[in-house]
């Protein structure tokens, strides 16, 4: 949606050393299309200070602005009539430094601090090449990372960002958290006001260390506050092989499982067996696109060493001819839905070969290894835009195949009867991963208190989590191509199937806050019904100062001005 905003002519009493213009706002999927939005670019820490200062004396409300990869509008509300009174702050020019830290006390580990401004892509690139590392690749990592490079840590960490790996003895171990980047916070810088402080109304660097309760509120937020940097735990650098395989019909990945082991060849057997999967199934066709990853410390015979991230270029640079059938799709004939799903599989399968049309172009990528980065990292800008809805359901591995089947099944069913309605509202693939949780256990606390984890994390671990036993959670997306035609229609009846299938004792559903949820007719982000179940799911079961009231009350303590709201946090933070 394209929302016209006047110009204006000049911020009255702006600090004169911050360059600040008039710039459009545009998410990563373009369903968010705002002109002149004023936008100002600080140097450092304390420019972000005075900016927010000069927001509270006037009256203006202030949002970080990353690479601007967030769906769900967080930052910037499409349906607003101006916006003449919020400021966006670019980290990403000047609020971009890195540095690496390598403790003394063996309990806490190696660290890196790193401005929220900097991108994924930069910080593991940063990390691979600091020599003193002893794992299988030079440097440092992470158990898991999302898949774009171009995302800030700040955006990130605002809705604990993940990628896709579970805990696998004996060769994925990692003595680290295999949940979001959020838990991996051992210490961060905000923007606020304190109330213990000498000048409580007056935003002021804060810098909150593992172990302050107040900093499992910050570590994730959701934009609520302004973080200037973070400390995060990292691991010694790995060898990654990630297989592709699309030789697996789909009535084998997602067959039931009827007894204690997930059957032969489907998602939960590759699960146990590696820890890492990726799922992708277009729509109307019979083989989803399956990515194993495996540590491996020397490279298997037949894979190619892969030097950079980024290995699938068949699905970065789409062909004039596949933007063509979209436009077709979207304009005119939705029914070429079901062609344009098997030209993708079509072109993947090839794609993965290093073929395009039966020429080969490229190396081949169906079976690459590298330092873990370079498999880690496969989505790039000029990937398709889509929007996606999204949701992690928490569960007991060993309960993850019959869910995948359950989903598979239901999501076959709901194509299959819009198509008799003659409605295709999903034309891009549906995305299956799944993670460890968020828990404090094993992290390093600089207080004599427990270490936490981030209180409003989709992974956060609880009294309810740990009394059945929930260990995992299952990411289910849909996608398809911003505006098509029922799919808002589509994604309500679905998240109502997530809610009335998923239930305790034997899961949980819970939003990926970056992505589409609480769906009505009207869209996503609607429904008041599902955020008070939201608010409800991180109430029950959890102590007065680790639930849903208290996450609101501390952040409405460091911004007391209310200067980090948006349109669809205030509905949230209430």
């Amino acid at each position: 949606m394209k929302i016209e905003n006047k110009p204006g002519e000049s911020l009255i009493g702006f600090p004169v050393n911050i360059p600040v213009k008039q710039e459009t706002f545009s998410n990563w999927a373009k369903a968010i299309v705002v002109p002149n939005i004023w936008t100002c670019v600080p140097t450092n820490e304390n420019d972000v200070v005075d900016v927010c200062n000069w927001a509270a004396q006037n009256g203006w409300t202030v949002r970080a602005r990353g690479i601007m990869h967030n769906w769900s509008p967080l930052a910037v509300t499409p349906d607003l009539p101006n916006y003449d009174k919020l400021l966006l702050v670019d980290t990403t020019t000047h609020i971009n430094k890195m540095t690496f830290i390598l403790p003394s006390i063996d309990t806490i580990g190696p660290a890196v601090h790193v401005d929220t401004g900097a991108t994924m892509g930069d910080l593991l690139k940063f990390l691979e090449e600091i020599p003193d590392g002893k794992g299988s690749a030079s440097g440092y990592s992470f158990a898991n990372v999302p898949a774009p490079g171009n995302l800030t840590v700040g955006g990130v960490i605002a809705i604990n960002g993940h990628g896709t790996s579970v805990s696998t003895p004996p060769n994925d171990d990692f003595k680290t958290t295999y949940g979001s980047m959020s838990n991996r916070i051992l210490s961060l810088t905000a923007v606020v006001t304190d109330p213990k402080s000498n000048d409580p109304t007056t935003y002021q660097l804060k810098t909150f260390q593992r172990g302050d309760k107040d900093l499992t509120v910050l570590m994730t937020q959701l934009g609520r506050a302004m973080i200037t940097s973070v400390t995060l735990q990292v691991i010694e650098n790995y060898n990654l092989r990630c297989v592709s395989i699309t030789d697996i019909n789909k009535e084998t990945l997602f067959k039931a499982q009827t007894g204690d082991v997930p059957p032969a060849n489907s998602c939960g057997d590759f699960l146990n067996k590696s820890g890492r999967i990726e799922v992708i199934w277009f729509p109307f066709t019979s083989y989803p696109w399956l990515k194993v990853w495996t540590v491996e410390a020397t490279k298997p015979t037949t894979s190619r060493k892969v030097d950079g991230p980024n290995n699938y270029p068949f699905s970065d640079n789409l062909p004039d001819f596949v933007v063509k059938m979209i436009d077709i799709i979207m304009s005119t004939a939705p029914g070429l839905t079901e062609d344009f799903g098997q030209l993708m599989l079509k072109m993947t399968n090839e794609g993965l070969d290093g073929k395009i049309l039966g020429f080969p172009i490229y190396d081949q990528s169906r079976d690459i290894w590298g330092p873990s980065k370079n498999t880690m990292l496969y989505v790039k800008d000029t990937t398709l835009r889509v929007t996606a809805n999204g949701y992690a359901i928490l569960m007991n591995k060993n309960n993850v195949q019959q869910a995948i089947s359950d989903f598979a099944s239901q999501f076959e069913t709901m194509l299959l009867k819009y198509k008799n309605e003659n409605k295709f509202p999903i034309n891009s693939p549906l995305e299956i991963r799944v993670t460890g949780l968020d828990s404090g256990d094993d992290m390093p606390s600089f207080t004599n208190e427990p270490a936490g984890r981030p209180v409003i994390s989709s992974l956060a671990t609880d009294t309810e989590t740990i009394e059945n036993n929930w260990d995992v959670a299952l990411w289910l997306d849909v996608l398809t191509i911003p505006g098509t035609k029922y799919s808002d229609e589509f994604y309500e009846e679905l998240e109502e199937w997530f809610l009335n299938h998923f239930t305790t004792p034997k899961a949980k559903v819970i939003p990926e806050w970056s992505k589409g949820w609480a769906y009505t007719s009207s869209g996503a982000w609607t429904s008041d019904t599902f955020i008070d179940t939201i608010k409800k799911g991180f109430t029950d079961h959890r102590d007065a100062n680790d639930n849903w009231a208290w996450e609101s009350s501390i952040l409405t303590k460091y911004d007391s001005h209310n200067i980090y709201q948006s349109k669809l946090t205030k509905k949230l933070f209430k």
